[in-house]
């Protein structure tokens, strides 16, 4: 999850929300926020299930569910964070890499604790082979139904993964 995350900025989005009725304050929760996407997901997931964690843990359904809606805005809070650093990522490398892409993607699933962007190119092998040597990663080549899926895959200076790939046609077989 987003390293941005900090009690005093969760506090701060939680007071510009507005709780579900029904459930136990945020403000009288003994558990601290969650921070962790792990963490998060339990959750979510003992909200999910409160008949299994009601009766073994003592804790209610208004405070399971209390701790499951705190939760999905953090969940928010981090999913925001990634947007916006890969958002930062598709620009530095779009100021710096040689060859522009056709598109840009960013892949940042609520199930999923880490965003990644992918740099499209549209059937140019040597472009992708060209961005590859120019950040120094490597390239592989997958063959695929009648084409080839070039790939090279890296890490932006601020951490966000990234794939710059193409799909080109597979050379003839000959007979």
């Amino acid at each position: 999850m987003s390293t941005h995350l900090t009690q005093e900025r969760i506090a701060a989005a939680l007071a510009a929300a507005t709780q579900p009725e029904g459930e136990t304050p945020w403000a009288e929760l003994t558990t601290e926020a969650p921070t962790t996407y792990p963490d998060v997901c339990a959750l979510l997931f003992r909200a999910e299930h409160p008949e299994e964690f009601a009766s073994c843990s003592g804790v209610d359904g208004p405070t399971l569910q209390a701790e499951a809606s705190r939760a999905r805005i953090i969940r928010d809070l981090a999913r925001r964070d990634s947007y916006l650093a890969a958002m930062s990522a598709a620009e530095q490398l779009a100021a710096t890499i040689p060859v522009l892409p056709d598109g840009f993607n960013i892949h940042n699933a609520a199930w999923h604790s880490e965003v990644y962007l992918t740099l499209r190119y549209h059937d140019d092998g040597d472009a992708v082979r060209t961005v590859a040597d120019y950040l120094q990663i490597p390239v592989t080549e997958k063959p695929d139904v009648g084409s080839v899926h070039v790939v090279a895959e890296g890490t932006a200076g601020n951490g966000v993964r990234f794939e710059a790939y193409t799909l080109i046609d597979a050379p003839a077989v000959e007979e």
